[in-house]
């Protein structure tokens, strides 16, 4: 591919990324996409012929690619784990500030919208969370190596449930106060879990059983 065709190609991907960062899957047709990136329309299907979905299954992949680098670069360090979740509740709270909390995660933006007929982009979402995941999960030398990929799925959930509320207030708020909590807990030990939960849930029945029968 030429130089100039390959800066148009992911002129037309950043375009894209931004529609869905915005407004989802549904904001993300291919008008808008043409309107933001100023591509002629034939550039769009000339790089994608496979249409809107074929973009976004790209522009999801480089969002993959970008946003778990970000992740790479705070887990893959040396500071414990409590620091590494404020730093990266901290990060996501200025990058969302400083788009007026009008675009959030581009991933979870699409995943809220897939439907019947956009079925084939799940397995893509799945796919960068599942990543992001990884990511992280690699950076809890800390956690114990059995729980590494649930603390993992855990911090990634809050931080996204925790990136819409901000959005949903207009505040960075939601995410600082949120990693705060979360570094906090961390720094207390990992929650227990499900199989430490249902051995204290057995030996507090094999106890209440022998106090009955004393």
């Amino acid at each position: 591919m030429a130089r100039g065709e390959s800066a148009s190609k992911a002129k037309i991907i950043a375009a894209t990324l931004d529609l869905l960062r915005a407004a989802g899957l549904a904001g993300a047709g291919i008008n808008n996409i043409v309107a933001v990136s100023g591509a002629p329309k034939g550039s769009v299907y000339h790089f994608f012929p496979g249409g809107k979905h074929e973009l976004v299954t790209a522009a999801l992949r480089q969002a993959e690619g970008a946003v778990g680098e970000g992740f790479r670069t705070i887990f893959s360090g040396d500071a414990a784990l409590p620091q590494k979740v404020l730093a990266l509740f901290q990060a996501t709270a200025e990058r969302i500030e400083a788009t007026g909390f009008t675009k959030g995660c581009p991933v979870a933006a699409v995943t809220l919208d897939i439907d019947d007929a956009s079925e084939d982009l799940r397995p893509i979402s799945d796919a960068a969370f599942a990543t992001w995941r990884q990511i992280i999960a690699s950076g809890l030398s800390d956690v114990p190596a059995a729980e590494r990929n649930k603390v993992a799925q855990w911090i990634l959930a809050t931080l996204e449930g925790a990136l819409i509320l901000a959005r949903a207030q207009t505040s960075a708020d939601p995410l600082l106060e949120t990693g705060e909590l979360l570094a906090l807990t961390l720094s207390r030990g990992s929650p227990p879990s499900r199989n430490g939960r249902d051995t204290r849930k057995r030996d507090s029945t094999r106890r209440s059983r022998e106090r009955a029968r004393s």
